[in-house]
């Protein structure tokens, strides 16, 4: 099972850098290496937009089309800064294909080095008007930004190692009210797990305020129910300077006690190519009383350095723990991230 999924990730990979070459190499410059007797040579062909020419597109499109910078007020720079940083939200929100790849290098402050990995995955089924997506994704419930993540000694391991699910979601509703993703899908694993979920959310807008709650039900057949809420509230400071608070409650009942957290985040635009995120967070548990377990400070810089896939961010974290009496423990990562959407 585990060579099995290892060759899944490189399958996903290398697919996209493969399809890109192929959409260079077929492309014909108006002009070039053409006929005298062929004028519609070279030419750009339109096909009509029609439902089948729509379902006829590939899964994803690959071109370096260029990002529209935070246009549509508050909405479209919450939109434009979840884009450019990948955020969990994206792989639910968005209508298309999506495909994140992650991979991480992280540095502790004795010298050790650790390796994760993170895989999200959405293929639109055709002739579905968007309404139906195949899924595949690293385990949830340890995302690429987890205060506590398991690192492997290397990078294969990291992809072996994880977990892995699969399924098919639905979306209904409206974009302008509530939005109901509900998905059935497995985990692989031995036992192979099957699970249900249902994600509701919607954003609400006040004047400089933009409030987008939402939450997810879930159940497996052998871990049982859980649930996440969750509640941002995003501000503009100012064109290029975003703040926000990111509040989180999941039940599960394995553990049977809540974990909550508070975030609070100031996003800076720096250009269309960088990006800075300050962090600072608070994380706790409702047993045996509520109480507050980690305390978080980070810094976010990334950057887009190939088209408009590729991504690197470097990570300087420091956490403190109240098992080691709130010590601070320093740690660095370096994030190499591809990012494809269509």
């Amino acid at each position: 099972m585990n060579h099995t999924i290892s060759t899944l990730l490189m399958i996903f990979v290398l697919l996209p850098l493969s399809l890109t070459q192929v959409v260079a190499q077929d492309e014909v410059a108006p002009g070039k290496d053409c006929p005298d007797d062929a004028p519609e040579c070279g030419k750009e062909n339109v096909s009509p937009p029609d439902e089948q020419a729509k379902d006829s597109k590939t899964f994803f499109s690959f071109l370096d089309k260029p990002q529209s910078m935070m246009a549509g007020g508050l909405t479209g720079m919450t939109t434009y800064m979840d884009e450019f940083f990948a955020e969990e939200r994206v792989f639910y929100d968005k209508t298309g294909s999506y495909v994140r790849i992650t991979a991480d290098t992280i540095f502790d402050e004795n010298g050790e080095v650790g390796y994760a990995g993170d895989i999200k995955l959405k293929l639109r089924l055709p002739r579905t008007e968007e309404k139906l997506k195949l899924t595949f994704e690293s385990d949830p419930e340890e995302q690429r930004d987890s205060l506590d993540r398991t690192l492997e000694e290397s990078p294969e391991q990291a992809a072996r190692e994880r977990d892995y699910y699969g399924g098919i979601q639905a979306t209904l509703g409206d974009e302008r009210k509530w939005r109901f993703k509900p998905s059935i899908g497995v985990k692989f694993d031995k036992p192979i797990d099957i699970f249900l979920r249902l994600r509701m959310d919607r954003s609400y807008k006040t004047g400089d305020w933009l409030f987008r709650p939402s939450q997810t039900f879930y159940t497996f057949k052998e871990k049982g129910f859980g649930s996440d809420t969750a509640f941002e509230l995003d501000h503009s400071l100012t064109d290029n300077l975003l703040f926000r608070s990111s509040s989180f409650l999941r039940y599960q009942d394995e553990n049977d006690y809540f974990e909550p957290s508070q975030v609070f985040s100031l996003v800076h635009s720096l250009s269309e190519r960088r990006g800075m995120a300050y962090q600072i967070g608070v994380y706790g548990v409702s047993e045996p009383t509520w109480q507050a377990t980690d305390y978080l400070a980070q810094l976010r810089y990334r950057q887009r350095i190939h088209s408009h896939y590729l991504f690197v961010e470097l990570i300087p974290k420091a956490v403190y723990r109240r098992e080691n009496n709130f010590e601070p423990e320093h740690s660095f990562t370096l994030r190499l991230e591809m990012v494809l959407e269509g």
